[in-house]
């Protein structure tokens, strides 16, 4: 015969490992790849926190490059959003986290790295322009 503790605790048993089964690390690639580190940002793009001490000669040339390389997703203005391109003018990202996106693209792949078709500076240029749509 079999005793009511038996009953109850077998099936807590039960359910406490299998709970903790589903909780364990994955093992397939696709998680695997999640947990990468990220690159590193440059650093001269990211020590730049600009626009406030952004000269007239950087925006301009960051302006320059915005309209050649991002502006037929972001649009003139930041706020297309072509081709799933984001908002600009609502984007919480710092320098910093601008510079990432410029350099290393989305996570998803939406919008494409410039690393090696943008120099260092020229990232700097472009990240304290963005910073300026409003």
């Amino acid at each position: 015969m079999l005793s009511v503790s038996s009953v109850i605790i077998r099936p807590a048993v039960l359910l406490v490992a299998t709970l903790l089964n589903a909780c364990s690390p994955a093992t397939d690639a696709s998680e695997a790849d999640a947990t990468k580190p990220l690159p590193p940002i440059p650093p001269a793009a990211a020590a730049t926190e600009m626009p406030a001490g952004a000269n007239a000669t950087v925006l301009a040339a960051g302006k320059t490059l915005f309209a050649q390389n991002c502006a037929i997703c972001h649009g003139a203005n930041g706020k297309l959003g072509a081709n799933g391109a984001r908002d600009l003018t609502k984007s919480n990202l710092n320098a910093a986290g601008r510079t990432y996106m410029v350099v290393n693209g989305s996570v998803s792949g939406v919008m494409p790295g410039f690393k090696g078709q943008l120099t260092d500076d020229q990232i700097a240029q472009v990240v304290a322009y963005s910073l300026t749509l409003k």
